[in-house]
């Protein structure tokens, strides 16, 4: 269940090639993921007040 909210940074990071144990793997997937659920919670507040 888990692995749902981590698939979009690690599609990014395995699209460009990082290896798993890379740190610069963490902090892409992290800014990325942090990039589409922030995107989606804010999307899902507007539609829910309007």
């Amino acid at each position: 269940m888990l692995s749902i909210f981590f698939l979009p940074g690690d599609l990014v990071c395995n699209w460009a090639g990082l290896p798993a144990s890379s740190d610069h793997r963490m902090i892409l997937r992290s800014f990325i993921n942090m990039i589409v659920w922030s995107g989606a919670a804010i999307g899902a507040a507007l539609w829910i007040s309007l």
